[in-house]
C-alpha cells in the first residue's frame, strides 16, 4: 500500500527468523541517512531496532504503537534497557493503554492514546451501490440484513452470533445474516465447526457465508445492522468502518470497543457471549427505523469527530514535530 501511494519502501529480514541478518541490514540502513524518527508497530522489533540504533549511532526519536494487550511483564532488566530508548508509546485505547502501563517499564507521561481512523473517502455510503451488492448475493432489497465482519478464529463471537440468528429465525422473524471473513492459516478447523454449527442450527437459508473479501465498504453498505460479538477487542476497527458507512452497530460491552461506541448515542451494547443479548440488540434495530437511522447520524459524526484518518496522521506528525523540534532558547531581555 505505501509503494502504491509513492512512498519510499525500504525492507529488512524479519528479526523474529533471521535476528543477525536483521540486526546487520538495519544497523547499515539507519546509519545510510540522519532519520529523524523510527516508528514501530510490533513491541518485538525493539529487540533488533535498539541494538542497531545504538550501533549505527542514530539520534533518531522512536516511536511503539500498541495495538495489542500483554499478559506478559516486561519488568526484567533488558526490557527496562529496551524500553529505555522508546521516546513514545501509542496506545490504540484505553484498555492497551491500562495494559501497557502495567506490563512495560514506562511512565505514564511517555503513552499517549492515539485511535485507530479511518477513511472518510473510502467509507461513505454515496460510494458505493447497496443495490448491487444486495443482487450479487442474492437478497431480496426489502429484507433486512445483519452481518459481521471478521477473522474466522476463536474469540470473535462466530457461535453467539449464529445462536442469536437462530432465536430471530425462531421467532418469526426475516432476517439474511452475513459472516464476512475466513479462517487464518492453521485456524481452518474452527471455521468449519463454525460451518457445521450453523447447517446443525438449521440456517442454511437465511445465513450467507462470504468467504474473505476486500471490499468491506461494499458489503456494509448491504447491511442494515452491524454485529460485533468479539469477547475482547483491543479497538475495533470494523466498528468504525460500520459506523463511517451509516450503519448501526450492536457491539459487546468489552476492552478496547467502550472507545469507540457511546451506548444508546452510536450503538447498542449487549454482554460479551450472550447470544440473547446479541439477538435482543438485532431485533430493537430492525423493528425501529427510526433508532436506526439515528444512531447512524450519530456515529458518522463521531467517526468524522475523532476517528478520521486524517486527524489521526495529523496527531501523529504532531507527536514527531514535537519529538524532533530543537529546543528554543529562553530569550534573555536586559
Amino acid at each position: 500500500m505505501a509503494t502504491r501511494d509513492g512512498v519510499a519502501v525500504r525492507t529488512v529480514p524479519d528479526g523474529k527468523w533471521h535476528y543477525a541478518r536483521a540486526l546487520k541490514e538495519t544497523t547499515t540502513l539507519l546509519g545510510s541517512e540522519n532519520w529523524d524518527v523510527v516508528h514501530t508497530h510490533l513491541s518485538h522489533d525493539l529487540w533488533t531496532l535498539v541494538p542497531a540504533m545504538g550501533l549505527s549511532r542514530s539520534g533518531a526519536r522512536l516511536f511503539l504503537t500498541k495495538h495489542m494487550a500483554s499478559g506478559v511483564r516486561k519488568r526484567d532488566p533488558l526490557h527496562v534497557i529496551l524500553y529505555r530508548r522508546v521516546d513514545r508509546v501509542f496506545a490504540v485505547s484505553r484498555y492497551i493503554m491500562e495494559s501497557v502501563l502495567a506490563t512495560c517499564p514506562v511512565s505514564r507521561e511517555d503513552v499517549r492514546l492515539l485511535p485507530n481512523g479511518v477513511s472518510l473517502d473510502r467509507f461513505s455510503p454515496s460510494r458505493h451501490s447497496r443495490q448491487a451488492v444486495r443482487k450479487e448475493l442474492g437478497i431480496c432489497q426489502d429484507e433486512h440484513v445483519v452481518g459481521m465482519i471478521g477473522r474466522m478464529t476463536p474469540g470473535k463471537g462466530h457461535a453467539e452470533f449464529l445462536e442469536a440468528a437462530r432465536l430471530l429465525a425462531s421467532s418469526g422473524r426475516r432476517i439474511i445474516f452475513l459472516v464476512v471473513g475466513a479462517a487464518s492459516r492453521g485456524e481452518e478447523a474452527y471455521e468449519r465447526k463454525i460451518r457445521a454449527l450453523a447447517r446443525s442450527l438449521g440456517l442454511e437459508g437465511g445465513l450467507i457465508f462470504t468467504g474473505f473479501r476486500e471490499d468491506t465498504p461494499a458489503l456494509l453498505s448491504a447491511m442494515d445492522v452491524l454485529a460485533f460479538p468479539s469477547h475482547e477487542e483491543s479497538f475495533g476497527i470494523t466498528l468504525l468502518e460500520a459506523m463511517a458507512m451509516h450503519v448501526p452497530v450492536v457491539a459487546a460491552r468489552s476492552a478496547g470497543v467502550l472507545d469507540v461506541v457511546v451506548d444508546g448515542e452510536t450503538g447498542l451494547f449487549f454482554t460479551p457471549g450472550d447470544s440473547k443479548g446479541l439477538a435482543d440488540a438485532i431485533a430493537c434495530l430492525v423493528s425501529d427505523g427510526e433508532l436506526c437511522h439515528r444512531l447512524a447520524n450519530q456515529a458518522r459524526r463521531r467517526v468524522e469527530d475523532t476517528f478520521s484518518i486524517d486527524s489521526v496522521v495529523t496527531a501523529l506528525l504532531d507527536e514527531y514535530e514535537a519529538a524532533i523540534r530543537p529546543a528554543v532558547a529562553p530569550v534573555t531581555t536586559v
